[in-house]
């Protein structure tokens, strides 16, 4: 198997660099990693729960390298004591920092700013549960829940799913081509810079399979539509602990 293809896809994640944050790991594993993997850089590098590995963040995506960054290892690390997923927790962790990354800016969002919770929804204008998620969109906002949506088409770029959503970001009103489009009506907007790209390769980054996919505000990831009301209680009870 190719590195690039064990990476499940890593190497998407590279408009998305930062810094790469080394704590307590040996200051030449990014140097190493880098060298195996050309134009990639890790975004965090810092100790392991498994002595002698190190924990590897490239955007939402966790690996373990060991210390001469020879040797790679993919899968969850599970403490059995507690039996707690340690990467899934990780991986949560490094989809909020993917997201904030991208910015709010490039997203449509529905709901009051000041709403008690904030959902992010990948979509997708031709899926028939994106669109029943989003004629409900007024009783998310009744259960205290703020729906920021990024493009995903699934049928991929270019498609005519992925020109309807550029159409909508390009649209003078973009909440309201969005609420056309996702009710079967034309949208018509000339072509203008827009993030749609930019929202479907992160789609890829997190392997996302379907719309609507939801991201939580805490990074757990729930494929499929959810009610309102289940929703929020999701939300509450994995506040709760």
């Amino acid at each position: 198997m190719s590195i690039s293809r064990g990476l499940t896809g890593l190497l998407l994640l590279v408009c998305f660099q930062t810094m790469a944050a080394e704590e307590g790991a040996p200051a030449n594993l990014a140097r190493s990693l880098e060298a195996l993997i050309p134009g990639l850089s890790p975004d965090k590098i810092g100790p392991s729960p498994i002595p002698g590995l190190y924990e590897v963040v490239y955007g939402p995506n966790v690996v373990y390298v060991t210390g001469d960054g020879r040797f790679m290892v993919q899968g969850d690390v599970v403490d059995l004591k507690t039996r707690s997923n340690l990467t899934e927790k990780k991986r949560d962790e490094a989809r909020v920092g993917a997201l904030e990354t991208l910015g709010e800016d490039s997203m449509i969002v529905y709901g009051p700013a000041d709403a008690k919770h904030t959902v992010t929804v990948f979509t997708d204008i031709d899926c028939g549960y994106c669109q029943k998620l989003h004629r409900e969109i007024n009783t998310y906002s009744d259960q205290g829940i703020r729906i920021r949506y990024l493009s995903y088409p699934r049928s991929g770029i270019p498609s005519k799913s992925y020109d309807k959503a550029t159409a909508v970001w390009c649209s003078a009103d973009r909440n309201q081509a969005l609420t056309d489009a996702k009710a079967g009506r034309s949208v018509n907007a000339e072509q203008c810079d827009n993030p749609v790209r930019e929202h479907y390769v992160l789609g890829r980054m997190f392997a996302i399979s379907g719309t609507p996919t939801l991201i939580l505000e805490n990074g757990t990831m729930v494929p499929g539509y959810v009610s309102a009301k289940s929703l929020r209680e999701m939300i509450e009870k994995g506040d709760s602990g």
